[in-house]
């Protein structure tokens, strides 16, 4: 896969975003070896890139980027469009250890009434908990689009299930610029069993969710 490209001379004289760029790429192994924990072996991506303008400033990418700003903005119209008002609901979840909001999306039909409600499973999905995986947030996005769109799998899915779904579990290290971790350095999918809900926000929080859902499911059981 080619690494990416955005020229702020290419934007701003022939309105060009991102493009794909480079020669003679190579992804191999290395023989350095990680000597801050246990040995692991390492590896390299290599490519081989002009650049398109003198006294340009350029940024290099893996993957198209997804910014903390578009989620926003992107949150924004689904919330305040009124063909999805009656099934699309959009609050904070919690706010994250820089104070970001981070976001929770429930999508189901209007019941006919409470117990109708309660009674559909949930289904909850996440997305970003690694920064550097902009992927995933293209892929939210589709995601999001198709289950609130107007096709009769759509509809039927928003029948049966009530989805809760949080779109950027990692904000603050979207907006840092890591690739891995949160802002405490620590690597959040490997913390929904902690206890610390200050230092590690949005997983506690969509622990708590998830947890919840699982009592009610429990009360309706016995």
């Amino acid at each position: 896969m080619r690494p990416l490209l955005y020229s702020e001379t290419a934007a701003r004289d022939r309105g060009v975003g991102w493009q794909r760029t480079g020669s003679n790429i190579r992804y191999y192994r290395n023989c350095n070896q990680d000597t801050n924990s246990d040995p692991i072996t390492l590896y390299s991506l290599t490519w081989t890139l002009q650049f398109p303008y003198d006294s340009d400033t350029c940024y290099l990418a893996h993957c198209y980027p997804y910014t903390y700003s578009r989620l926003h903005r992107y949150l924004r119209c689904i919330s305040s469009n009124p063909a999805v008002a009656s099934y699309c609901k959009l609050r904070v979840l919690c706010n994250s250890l820089a104070g970001n909001p981070v976001y929770v999306v429930t999508i189901t039909s209007p019941g006919v009434g409470r117990v109708e409600g309660r009674s559909r499973k949930a289904v909850v999905v996440t997305a970003r908990v690694h920064p550097g995986e902009t992927n995933a947030s293209w892929m939210m996005e589709g995601f999001l689009d198709f289950l609130l769109g107007n096709s009769e799998d759509a509809q039927l899915l928003r029948d049966t299930f009530v989805f809760k779904v949080v779109p950027m579990l990692n904000p603050d290290g979207v907006v840092v610029g890591n690739y891995r971790c949160s802002l405490a350095g620590r690597d959040l999918n490997r913390q929904y069993k902690t206890v610390l809900r200050d230092s590690f926000p949005s997983v506690w929080h969509t622990r708590n969710m998830v947890e919840s859902k699982n009592r009610d499911k429990q009360e309706r059981q016995r």
